[in-house]
């Protein structure tokens, strides 16, 4: 038996992994330590021996993650999401505080036998700043059960939704992209409607914009939604621009909720939009042309939701065989 130690940050994420690994890899067997204390995380680590460790952050975690693979020498492999806090892309950390997960970002990186990034977009932005000499790209599992719920099918609206994170400006950015391109087909299509869920600093300044937007009654937004679930199961269609993910992870949401899904193609939204959806210029035009289409062409429409279906039926799946590819790679070295 083979013994995985996910010392993940992102709970959904290690969960959903140690599930679908154990039940199609049976000579795996694989324990979850995520946001516990630190001294709890600790004992995990002393409580078994592993095989191999795997990290999602290598700031504290990392640094844990790190410190057991050389003391007690075995193979760590470090999975990246994104690059935001290893870059300081938003200018978030002062100097010291920047230079300290530099460091540690460095620490871990020269540990780690092979890392895994989510995407393409994040490989390259990462690499661009840390040498890495052995990587392969991953997807990362979703809870599927969760956002594959029952849909609605008598409305009397055709219901657009977003579901984003504001805040960042690269996401509002993003929303204020699809109520330019919303404009004309409000106009057109009376009972459209569009929905935005997510909170984040730029929340109010969204509702400003709104005030002076003429079709602000066709509009609504929802702020943050715990059960979010629910907001996918009573839409029509998934609309996404962001020009900041690294992989857009509420695309494949949508997806699982069996929406079609229309993604701006910035950042790493094509990535996760794949074969299962549209990926249009991220601009008012693109998304405008992509979006008439899906709403006067039901055939295109029912294409691109059977699409998702399809994607989502095999993706855990695909997912885990990834990851374990790696560490069987990495335990045979």
């Amino acid at each position: 038996m083979v013994q995985i130690l996910l010392l993940h940050t992102n709970e959904s994420y290690a969960e959903m992994l140690a599930r679908y690994v154990s039940t199609e890899y049976p000579s795996y067997d694989v324990d979850v330590v995520s946001r516990v204390p630190v001294p709890e995380r600790l004992r995990a680590l002393l409580a078994r021996e592993y095989d191999l460790i795997q990290t999602d952050e290598l700031i504290a975690n990392g640094m844990l993650a790190t410190g057991a693979s050389v003391v007690f020498d075995i193979p760590l492999v470090v999975a990246i999401r994104g690059w935001a806090d290893y870059t300081n892309a938003h200018g978030q950390y002062g100097w010291l505080k920047d230079a300290s997960i530099r460091a540690r970002t460095r620490l871990a990186l020269h540990r780690a036998s092979e890392v895994i990034f989510i995407s393409d977009t994040t490989s390259e932005t990462f690499r661009e700043q840390y040498p890495v000499s052995q990587y392969s790209v991953v997807r990362r599992p979703i809870d599927i059960d969760r956002y594959g719920t029952d849909r609605a099918t008598d409305r009397e609206t055709f219901d657009l939704l977003t579901v984003t994170n504001l805040r960042y400006e690269e996401k509002y950015d993003g929303i204020l992209t699809v109520l330019r391109a919303l404009r004309p087909l409000f106009e057109a299509h009376p009972t459209l409607r569009y929905r935005v869920a997510g909170g984040g600093q730029y929340l109010d300044a969204l509702r400003k914009y709104l005030g002076d937007y003429e079709y602000a009654d066709r509009v609504t937004v929802l702020g943050f939604v715990d059960a979010v679930e629910g907001e996918f199961a009573s839409a029509n269609a998934f609309v996404y621009v962001s020009f900041l993910d690294s992989y857009g992870t509420v695309v494949l949401e949508a997806q699982a909720a069996g929406l079609p899904v229309i993604g701006g193609d910035a950042m790493g939204v094509p990535e996760a939009v794949g074969d299962a959806g549209e990926v249009c210029p991220p601009t008012p035009d693109g998304i405008r042309d992509a979006l008439e289409r899906l709403i006067t062409d039901d055939d295109h429409h029912e294409s691109l939701a059977t699409q998702s279906g399809k994607k989502m039926a095999t993706y855990n799946e695909e997912c885990a065989a990834g990851h374990v590819d790696v560490w069987e790679r990495v335990l045979d070295t």
